[in-house]
């Protein structure tokens, strides 16, 4: 592999002696075993004594390679992303005889190796993953954009460079964690749409000569995801109290919970019982009579948060009467970046990867409100508008975009938001192929 190409392991540097590498391989191998044979569980079980007996060797000798769990858990994401790397630069390097059997080859290789790697494979798409891990991850993202637009050079027909391959890879992977999520083996429905979203992609902004696939974005009714619409309320929104003072008392501390993580991010100094209950002018027992814990209370302001969208994403759709759906899309595309944008903090709750069990139902509900949206404003522009599984792909792949706009750029970088708004062009482009 090339000499840059390696996904950096730890903060820790590698022992300069063979018997310490030895050693230090010895304590990786035996972390990720330990991973590996505990899918359902990912990294939590982990711990230096049990690490220790797997590798037989002492506790004291690990800290002469390790400060910690988290760094060894760091090796074993590193020593995954290599062994990706390597399988993905094996498989580029052949010769081929065209790109369609070239991305065959790439899809492949990811698919069999997630497949037999289950507890690496959640730690590898782990969305409450450590600092550390995150960098790791975003080294492997750089490292194979790179090898990627090496290798695509001689397709491309436009100009282009990394981000496009960033993009990519970003439209993918969340893909891959989705299909995973659902079939041990890779959910063929979604590594269906994650060759369709790259051959469009591909052909759109690099200009490669490939000819659409065909697949259909649809799904069994039986297996596609159910609609929101008439479920029981979610449990963060049937606690309001029944009286009038009650419910002035919950909102002045929602609202001083949601000034505070808008100024600071949900992970803030301030984000705390006792500095939310302070700002609103009451005390932390008054907290506990409306939400069971602070974590329900920043549920809450995720909630309040997606439900301003949706109210937003209604004046889009009374204002837009009578328009087609492609001035629609560009519409909403404009009000969905103003309104990330404004809301900082907020912003960063909504793609908070650390957020807590509680919150990401929360997130999960609200796309899957979006999606059902998105159906119901289709339904209105075309005979078939495909059923609600497509819909939820497509959400969480924009939803995944608009976090690395905003990452790249506070104002939301236009390159990639430039790309939402192609992926809702495709999407009805695939759904009015299918009618005709």
């Amino acid at each position: 592999m090339p000499e840059n190409s390696q996904v950096s392991s730890t903060d820790v540097a590698l022992p300069p002696q063979e018997r310490g590498r030895t050693r230090h391989a010895q304590i990786v191998r035996a972390a990720a075993l330990l991973i590996d044979s505990a899918p359902s569980s990912g990294r939590r079980p982990l711990t230096l004594r049990g690490i220790a007996e797997a590798a037989d060797t002492p506790v004291a000798s690990i800290y002469h390679y390790f400060p910690d769990v988290d760094s060894i858990v760091a090796a074993v994401a590193a020593q995954y992303g290599n062994e990706l790397l390597a399988a993905v630069e094996a498989g580029v390097s052949r010769p081929t005889e065209s790109l369609r059997n070239l991305l065959d080859t790439i899809f492949s290789i990811y698919r069999e190796f997630f497949a037999a790697r289950p507890g690496l494979r959640e730690l590898w798409f782990d969305r409450k993953a450590s600092e550390k891990v995150v960098r790791i991850h975003r080294d492997f993202r750089a490292n194979l954009a790179k090898m990627l637009h090496a290798r695509m050079l001689e397709y491309a027909t436009k100009p282009h460079d990394i981000l496009a391959y960033q993009v990519w890879i970003e439209i993918t992977g969340i893909l891959w964690e989705l299909a995973f999520q659902s079939d041990s083996e890779g959910d063929p429905r979604v590594v269906d749409e994650i060759h369709e979203l790259s051959d469009r992609f591909l052909r759109r902004r690099l200009g490669v000569a490939l000819p659409p696939s065909g697949r259909v974005i649809e799904s069994d009714a039986s297996t596609g995801s159910a609609p929101v619409t008439g479920s029981a309320p979610p449990a963060w929104e049937s606690r309001l109290p029944p009286q009038a003072r009650g419910r002035k008392n919950r909102a002045r501390i929602l609202s001083a919970a949601t000034e505070i993580i808008d100024s600071e991010g949900p992970h803030g100094p301030d984000v705390s019982a006792r500095a939310i209950t302070e700002a609103a002018g009451t005390s932390p027992a008054s907290m506990y009579r409306y939400f069971d814990d602070l974590d329900s209370l920043v549920g809450a302001v995720a909630a309040e948060y997606m439900h301003d969208l949706l109210a937003v994403l209604d004046e889009v759709e009374a204002s837009s009467e009578g328009l087609d759906y492609a001035s629609l899309n560009k519409r909403t595309m404009s009000a969905y970046r103003e309104f990330f944008a404004r809301r900082r903090g907020l912003r960063e709750l909504w793609f908070d990867r650390h957020a807590s069990e509680k919150v990401q139902e929360i997130h999960a509900h609200y796309r899957r409100l979006l999606a059902e949206r998105n159906h119901e404003a289709m339904s209105r522009h075309a005979r078939h508008p495909g059923d609600l599984f497509a819909y939820n792909l497509h959400i969480e792949v924009t939803g995944a975009l608009w976090d690395l706009a905003f990452t790249l750029d506070p104002d939301g970088h236009p390159y990639v938001i430039g790309e939402i708004e192609e992926q809702g062009i495709d999407f009805v482009h695939r759904l009015r192929e299918r009618e005709n």
